[in-house]
């Protein structure tokens, strides 16, 4: 029997302020809003119809608007229409309702000066793990309880927690929640992992690998941070910023990658993997006969009198 101790992991300074919170109605995210709301947190609801499921969603808006009523916390309830979204843009209707949702929670984020709050746990980011590593990640990466995206504060104070342990928070104080029947068809990749992937890795390893996932992720982060605070001690930058090249070609390939990768993240170039990473390096040497790439997002990276730089494009109206 799993232990129903539920912890949320966040910081002091975040319960003192303002939090969005995505609620979908389901086991999740209904644990993190009584588990905030136990905290006395100033808490405000945003709850997306997503134009599917029909009447069961329809069911999800309103339990959704009566829990929030019942405890006394403000609710939003939009509605979008992701099938129409997800033909217009050409993207899978998973996506075309997440890019969605996330714009309507950071728009409720503006209005409030508040961070948003989602419900990933540690079975979340178990499948996240797998997904990554699947598509080719460096290293079992997973989420982070608290990051910084999109101009953001996005808090996942839950990943501590398995979806047993919320279940039996949830069942030992009578508190309900809606199920999504949609959850329970190995029709995306999400569902696949949860439904079929994780479910024979368990047989496979003998026993329950969602913990060995998460210590992995944890890891893989601790490992990362630790990176960006010695490559944060190179002599790397000259004083304008740009990346002097006399040090970082002097570094074998490996340091060379993560210091250009650092640095691409660091002017704020999307898609940055590692084609882009070695082809940039490519173009460092003086000798080299290229000496400007294009890059996502209206980028250009520039080697010019030893240095590289990255510029954005911005056309001319």
């Amino acid at each position: 029997m799993p232990t129903t101790t539920c912890e949320l992991d966040i910081p002091p300074y975040y319960l003192s302020r303002p939090i969005v919170v995505g609620l979908s109605g389901g086991r999740d995210s209904v644990a993190l809003l009584h588990l905030l709301a136990e905290k006395g947190c100033e808490l405000h609801a945003v709850h997306v119809h997503h134009g599917i499921r029909g009447e069961e969603a329809d069911g999800d808006a309103d339990f959704c608007r009566e829990l929030c009523s019942r405890i006394g916390i403000s609710c939003e309830l939009h509605h979008i229409d992701a099938p129409a979204l997800a033909a217009e843009s050409g993207q899978s209707l998973e996506t075309a309702a997440r890019l969605a949702r996330r714009a309507i929670l950071k728009s409720a984020a503006n209005r409030y000066n508040a961070a948003i709050a989602l419900a990933h746990h540690a079975d979340d980011q178990a499948e996240t793990v797998l997904f990554r590593l699947a598509r080719g990640a460096a290293g079992p990466r997973g989420m982070e309880p608290i990051s910084q995206a999109e101009g953001h504060i996005w808090l996942r104070p839950l990943l501590n927690c398995t979806r047993a342990q919320l279940t039996h928070w949830l069942t030992e104080r009578e508190l309900h929640w809606r199920d999504d029947s949609t959850n329970s068809i190995p029709d995306v990749t999400r569902n696949r992992l949860r439904l079929e992937v994780l479910p024979a890795l368990n047989r496979a390893m003998g026993r329950d690998v969602v913990p060995i996932l998460n210590r992995s992720a944890r890891l893989q982060s601790e490992t990362l941070l630790a990176l960006d605070f010695a490559l944060a001690a190179l002599p790397t930058h000259d004083p304008q910023g740009r990346l002097y090249l006399p040090f970082v070609l002097a570094q074998p390939l490996p340091l060379r990658k993560a210091i250009l990768h650092r640095y691409l993240l660091q002017q704020g170039v999307p898609q940055v993997d590692e084609a882009m990473v070695l082809a940039i390096d490519a173009m460092l040497p003086a000798d080299a006969p290229v000496a400007r790439r294009c890059l996502p997002g209206g980028f250009i990276a520039i080697r010019r009198q030893k240095r590289l730089l990255i510029s954005n494009i911005t056309p001319e109206n």
